[in-house]
């Protein structure tokens, strides 16, 4: 009696203990330090694919999103969308997921990045052709009036973002060639980059670096003393001077095996470079200083994720990092560093208490939180 005694209490024990670990598993989800507590599409790509052509019944295709930032205060998203061969559009919405509509800017854009909102102002970088030249230049939106302008003219615009007291940083990049061989596409290379600090309205104020630096995927401290990027060349020993012979003839042939990106730290004060981070095959992305000391960033990794339309792999996936800066040591936010892999996210941006953040999904994924091509909302147990 006393063996069947206990046989029952430990099934009332694992009985009630089942449910419990299941409710656990769904309702937090542990990649690193923090736990998913809540997410919502907010809207989804055959949405906006409808918005974009109403009079057509296909399915949808061909759309995704191109970095986002959201003005907390006034609760709207700023987005890029690219519908296709390379057609690119500004969209904004309610941070609810009403409103979806997409500005009224007169010019095809192949591409849209450096989406910043300041006020009910929208700025980004749209690339654009023109008179047979293609521009990166600097827009702004103003999503109450509806209207548009020049920040910059006819320039080449690599990145940007804004300083606490409304101006611009932005990088401009300039270069020429000099044919090497009349009979063979050997080029002899020059090139550099401005870094420029100027008004909203485009003036140029004065340069912060003149060199060979990429500075892509920039992002400035809350001081506007630092500047966390991403480079192709290591800023400490670049191996470029700005001057390269390039066989144009060799350009289509694989990718090199030793591709290095460099996250890195410049000083705008002192001029010096810190490189954080090094990554081989690996790039990083979606850089958003929090903090004096917290950097949020994404790395794409190697590995692919399983597509649950097409049964595929698509690569890369994605793992979104918060670094602390006085130790250089990372850790993971979101996203999986085993199989099955997670999808990497598209323009994350945080809201004020650092408790939420809102990002495109442009893969055919779905997982415990995500489902599929669209705008998210996902919130954490405790602040980034």
């Amino acid at each position: 009696m006393k063996t069947l005694y206990i046989s029952i209490i430990v099934g009332i024990i694992i009985a009630v203990a089942i449910p419990t670990l299941i409710f656990v598993e769904q309702n937090f989800i542990p990649y690193g330090n923090f736990h998913v507590m809540k997410t919502q599409k907010l809207a989804d790509s055959s949405d906006i694919w409808r918005l974009i052509h109403p009079m057509n019944n296909e399915k949808e295709e061909y759309v995704s999103t191109e970095q986002i930032d959201w003005n907390y205060s006034e609760n709207i998203l700023a987005f890029g969308v690219n519908a296709g061969a390379p057609v690119s559009y500004l969209w904004t919405m309610n941070a609810t997921g009403n409103g979806l509509e997409q500005a009224d800017i007169p010019i095809e854009f192949n591409s849209i990045s450096y989406i910043h909102m300041n006020g009910n102002s929208v700025f980004f970088i749209g690339q654009y052709n023109s008179k047979n030249e293609t521009y990166q230049d600097i827009f702004r939106y103003d999503v109450s009036n509806k209207a548009y302008s020049f920040v910059t003219k006819d320039s080449h615009v690599r990145s940007m973002d804004f300083m606490q007291n409304g101006n611009i940083i932005y990088v401009e990049s300039h270069s020429n060639s000099t044919r090497l061989e009349p009979n063979e596409p050997l080029y002899l290379i020059k090139s550099y980059n401005v870094l420029w600090m100027a008004s909203p309205d485009g003036h140029k104020i004065k340069p912060v670096y003149n060199g060979t630096q990429l500075f892509d995927d920039m992002a400035l401290s809350p001081d506007g003393n630092s500047m966390a990027f991403v480079s192709s060349d290591d800023p400490l020993h670049p191996e470029s001077n700005g001057t390269d012979i390039v066989n144009f003839a060799s350009l289509g042939g694989p990718p090199k095996s030793d591709n290095y990106f460099y996250f890195a730290i410049f000083d705008m004060n002192t001029k010096e470079f810190t490189v954080l981070d090094k990554a081989d095959n690996e790039n990083f992305v979606n850089l958003k200083w929090l903090d004096g000391d917290h950097i949020l960033y994404e790395k794409l990794t190697r590995n692919c994720v399983q597509d649950k339309v097409s049964g595929t792999q698509s690569c890369p996936a994605g793992l979104l990092e918060l670094m602390t800066l006085s130790d250089h040591v990372s850790q993971v936010v979101y996203g999986n560093q085993v199989e099955p892999y997670t999808a990497p996210l598209e323009g994350v941006t945080v809201s004020p208490d650092g408790r939420s953040i809102i990002f495109g999904i442009n893969y055919d994924y779905s997982n415990n939180d995500v489902n599929g091509k669209g705008i998210y909302e996902m919130t954490f147990d405790k602040p980034l």
